[in-house]
């Protein structure tokens, strides 16, 4: 098995700091490297909010926030990733600059490094060339990265099996709940499932069969409370499969199969109600700050993130 070491970061973005700070919480040495000072300044402003936010509300311990401090540290030169045993890159999702990025890892980085890409949907396989290709895999944190305990991985054409294994063992090392798909498929788990079922709801609403805030209600009054303890397979464990069988023979043939955008998603790119960055989406946003809504919104998943662990630690 694997010894992870050290742990480098490339990008220090929306994704990249808080894959950096789960990291070094759990006592791992972390660097994060950006090719802009400034990029780094405001990463190490956003993992100082991030912990006070964190240990404010018992998310994490401590020694963990002491840890956060201890552990990481920043840099503009891929030389600093010389001796990491894992770099995860999370830059933009542009071909180019994939292909930059790992043509500088290949450079830096031991031949045995493992290289992860956090991608939520490129094919960086047919994208990025690097020597000894089969230590390169797809590591899909989820945003907020700091939060969300959910990691896909998704194993290359010549990705290791032993590797799967070390990975999946380093994530729960962290607290993350990995989940590893064994080749590329567009989308991966999440946000296959996202789109089908924003589709469905999207057939409800456009056919005028119900309102937007209907669809939403009858989610999470029924599916979204379960969902944080049990997934829609082990769901059917208790409703019984026969019935899932018999349902689904008389609701498949109804089911929207449309292979392009909902009408409604199309009305608000016209409209250009794009959600809370634009101020408005469904919903009215204003009169509060982006930064606001998504504050509340992460403190809405620790809340939750602390009752689910709970609930699965005693399943």
């Amino acid at each position: 098995m694997r010894e992870f070491k050290k742990i480098g970061v490339v990008g220090s973005g929306t994704m990249g700091h808080g894959i950096a700070q789960t990291f070094a919480a759990h006592g791992y040495e972390t660097v994060v490297v950006d090719v802009k000072e400034e990029a780094l300044e405001v990463a190490k402003k956003m993992v100082a909010s991030n912990v006070e936010i964190m240990l404010e509300n018992e998310f994490i311990t401590a020694e963990q926030a002491a840890n956060t401090e201890k552990y990481l540290s920043y840099s503009t030169e891929y030389s600093a990733l010389a001796d990491a045993d894992l770099v995860v890159e999370a830059v933009p999702e542009v071909p180019e600059i994939k292909n930059a990025v790992y043509a500088s890892l290949d450079a830096a980085c031991r031949p045995d490094t493992v290289l992860a890409s956090t991608t939520s949907a490129m094919n960086v396989y047919d994208v990025v060339q690097v020597s000894h290709p089969e230590r390169v895999l797809i590591a899909h944190f989820n945003n907020p990265s700091h939060v969300i305990p959910l990691v896909e991985v998704v194993a290359g054409p010549d990705t290791q099996q032993d590797l799967l294994d070390d990975i999946r063992a380093l994530l729960l090392s962290i607290g993350k709940a990995p989940a590893v798909l064994n080749k590329y498929v567009p989308g991966f788990i999440v946000n296959r499932l996202t789109a089908a079922l924003l589709r469905e709801c999207s057939y409800l609403v456009d056919n005028g069969l119900a309102s937007p805030e209907d669809v939403d209600t009858a989610f999470m009054a029924n599916q979204g409370l379960k969902a944080s303890f049990e997934g829609p397979l082990e769901l059917m464990d208790y409703i019984g499969w026969d019935v899932a069988a018999g349902v689904g023979q008389l609701i498949y043939p109804t089911l929207c199969d449309d292979k392009q955008p909902s009408p409604m998603a199309v009305k608000m790119l016209q409209a250009g109600n794009l959600g809370i960055k634009t101020g408005k989406g469904l919903k009215d946003y204003s009169g509060k700050t982006r930064e606001e809504l998504n504050a509340q919104r992460t403190l809405n998943v620790l809340k939750i993130s602390k009752t689910t662990k709970e609930i699965l630690a005693n399943k």
